[in-house]
């Protein structure tokens, strides 16, 4: 029963997350809503991790971390200096705050941890996990067609837009690319630990069910992203997309399930051994059925594509694409002001307040000069070592940490050429995929 309990508490915090992330994209205009939500949501799942540490007591802080608190020192040191009235926005704020959406996601992993502990010990507890699975699954969808429908009323006759967003969509966009990560990962483990436990004909069938909906649920949230104008949103969800069925190809198609259960990955087995053959193929495999299902749904929907922002309104052109490229050409002078510690107002002393690179990478440098550009790239190398060093459970490990890799890989490819490095999404998905401390037996800490 107890386990039971903290199965349903794990889901009613993420349920409380996606209401509380609906709510704030479905009342764009309105700002903050419903923060309670939030607080109790990250309230639920530290009363949970507390459990853990009572229960456990061995817990293992990771190398990572100590490379993390130095880079979000030195960013809380370069704020204080330079922009101490925004100390809470770039901290804690949910617009902003990197350190806040950053706890959600190491929340969420670590008690995603604890339900991975107890699913492959045990048929029961995987019955009990599908089970809430499904609850999840369909609670998804009634916040997103909720949401679409209150959007879709305030739409502007000649465009597919809401009507005068006005730059409201940046933080709903971030918001719906949270949702859309927590969905696509708790999608992931059950993908990855049914085919792991069951080798029934049964499970092949409701996998398959799973992706397709998966993918319609994705492509609904691409249009929603369209609706209040994110571009931003939009890339991001295709690139999820296309990453959930590149492991459902390599996990169903392409015969790797023997090299991932006998395989420890490090990043030269990932790309130099047999296994990049069987992820190649599963690659352009996936982008052919990618393709076929844009245009299956596009054509489904019926929406005129010149309606849309990502097209440019039928311009020709897509103005936030022109727009972020204008601005690399700030970069020198940004960088050049002080290229060794940087200065997190540098735009405002120099081109003006707003008028700052568009990049995550280029950013760090003109805001946090080399100094935490390296930080955090030392940060960075060490939480992905770490991720590929995890031993428990060689399959599922191997198969989770490459779609976190893949994932992450993607969004930070995106984010190098589109938002600041404050961007909230990247520092959900980081706390989400590499949490800062494991519970281990003391044998595993020593050896």
């Amino acid at each position: 029963m107890l386990v039971l309990a903290r199965f349903m508490l794990f889901f009613i915090m993420l349920g409380v997350t996606l209401i509380y992330l609906f709510t704030n994209i479905k009342f764009i205009f309105d700002g903050s809503s419903a923060l309670i939500l939030l607080m109790f949501s990250i309230f639920i799942g530290t009363i949970l991790l507390i459990l853990d540490m009572l229960v456990k007591k061995r817990i293992y802080m990771k190398k990572s971390f100590f490379f993390l608190t130095l880079f979000l020192t030195y960013f809380i040191c370069s704020l204080v200096l330079s922009r101490p009235e925004d100390i809470k926005s770039y901290t804690i704020a949910t617009t902003g705050g990197i350190i806040l959406f950053y706890l959600l996601g190491v929340l969420i992993s670590l008690n995603l941890e604890y339900i991975k502990e107890k699913v492959l010990s045990s048929n029961q507890f995987l019955k009990f996990f599908n089970s809430f699975y499904f609850i999840f699954v369909v609670s998804f969808i009634v916040l997103l067609i909720d949401t679409s429908v209150e959007l879709a009323s305030n739409i502007r006759g000649d465009l597919f837009l809401i009507v005068d967003p006005d730059g409201m969509y940046q933080r709903a966009g971030n918001f719906l690319i949270i949702s859309s990560l927590i969905f696509s990962f708790i999608t992931m483990f059950f993908l990855i630990v049914n085919k792991y436990i069951r080798r029934k004909t049964f499970v092949k069938l409701i996998s398959f069910s799973i992706y397709l909906l998966s993918s319609v649920v994705l492509f609904g949230i691409m249009l929603l992203s369209q609706l209040i104008g994110s571009n931003n949103t939009l890339v991001n969800i295709t690139g999820l997309l296309l990453s959930i069925t590149v492991f459902y190809v390599l996990l169903n198609f392409v015969n790797s399930k023997k090299l991932l259960n006998s395989v420890k990955f490090n990043i030269k087995k990932i790309f130099f051994s047999r296994f990049a053959n069987k992820l190649l193929k599963s690659i352009f495999l996936s982008i052919f059925i990618f393709i076929f299902i844009l245009i299956f749904m596009l054509n489904i929907v019926e929406i005129d594509l010149d309606k849309l922002r990502i097209f440019g309104f039928g311009s020709g052109e897509i103005s936030s694409i022109n727009s972020r490229l204008a601005l690399w050409g700030d970069f020198t002078s940004h960088f050049n002001y002080n290229p060794i510690f940087g200065n997190m107002a540098v735009d405002k002393l120099t081109t003006g307040e707003g008028k700052y690179v568009h990049s995550f990478i280029g950013s760090l440098f003109t805001h946090l000069g080399i100094i935490g550009f390296i930080l955090f790239f030392i940060y960075l190398f060490n939480a992905i070592k770490e991720k590929l060093n995890y031993n428990n459970n060689l399959y599922f490990n191997n198969v989770y940490t490459l779609y976190s890799l893949l994932v992450l890989t993607g969004i930070l490819g995106i984010a190098s050429f589109g938002t600041f490095f404050t961007w909230i999404p990247i520092w959900f998905l980081m706390g989400l995929i590499f949490p800062p401390i494991e519970f281990k037996d003391r044998k595993e800490i020593f050896k």
